[in-house]
């Protein structure tokens, strides 16, 4: 039977008698992220709380909301997450992993699309004079492809440093897609949301393509991650898994609990997909 994993701070990391040992565990994993991921995350719960294996795992857990790939991969910035595998600066404390589980190009997108850059980013300013009449109009596609080459070169950052770590250029990285967000005024906390309609509405896109063009975006996101071609990366690809949110809705509705972040019941049906292709590559 699965066993659901522990998940831990850096500084919770075999810190004396009140720290966690490695040695107590089958495994010992490494995640960095965004809100997917971690504390931070609306009502305490995220991904991470609900994956299981068929060994004793411990995640050892260094992820923030609203995280971006390029601050993951800024190590001035995020000091915790590239120390654990190469040493840090005094190069004392890295760790050997078992994996590395990454949630990163979410937030990427949503700031790409932000309502303070209308016209500017990847949303075309919609006239009212030539209204679209499918999603990809929508799209301005030099924004696309320059915001495509960012991505790749964060995430191969990423992967490149691992791979030339002393103790971990042999640790597999396993990323993620997203899945089907709705567009709609169901915002995380007070000030804090809605992402996508807000954007939508600044960029004037007819309410009839909102989720299309919400389902584009995704779809995009989804496949730079399955083409990014790193040796040491692999793709947990959950698209299609949850049930959307109903459109208009101001709650959690169906696997969302607001309007980008699935609720427990969503995270829950995401857990086997991390179980399979983590176990399916290193092993049950």
């Amino acid at each position: 039977m699965p066993i659901p994993a522990t998940i831990i701070a850096p500084w919770q990391l075999d810190n004396g008698e009140a720290g966690t040992s490695p040695a107590g565990y089958g495994r010992h994993m490494l995640a960095e992220g965004d809100s997917w991921f971690a504390y931070g995350s609306v009502l305490g719960f995220n991904q991470l709380n609900f994956l299981q294996f068929t060994q004793r795992t411990l995640i050892t857990q260094t992820a923030m909301p609203g995280d971006t790939l390029d601050h993951m991969a800024d190590w001035w910035r995020d000091s915790n997450f590239p120390s654990l595998i190469d040493g840090g600066s005094y190069g004392n404390r890295a760790w050997k992993f078992d994996a590395i589980l990454l949630s990163g190009g979410g937030n990427d997108l949503i700031d790409a699309v932000s309502e303070r850059y209308v016209g500017k980013r990847l949303l075309q300013l919609c006239s009212d004079g030539s209204p679209p009449t499918a999603a990809a109009d929508c799209l301005r596609e030099p924004a696309w492809d320059q915001f495509e080459t960012y991505l790749r070169a964060n995430f191969k950052k990423i992967s490149d440093f691992v791979a030339v770590s002393i103790r971990n250029r042999d640790t597999p990285i396993f990323v993620h897609t997203y899945d089907y967000m709705t567009p709609r005024n169901a915002p995380a906390a007070p000030g804090f949301g809605p992402w996508l309609l807000p954007a939508l509405q600044a960029h004037q896109v007819p309410p009839a393509l909102w989720q299309s063009v919400a389902d584009l975006l995704v779809d995009r996101l989804r496949g730079v991650i399955r083409s990014l071609g790193l040796a040491n990366v692999h793709v947990v690809d959950t698209v299609g898994t949850l049930a959307q949110a109903l459109p208009g809705t101001t709650g959690q509705s169906n696997d969302w609990l607001n309007e980008i972040h699935p609720d427990k019941a969503g995270f829950r049906k995401l857990a086997p997909q991390w179980q399979q292709t983590i176990e399916g590559s290193i092993g049950a």
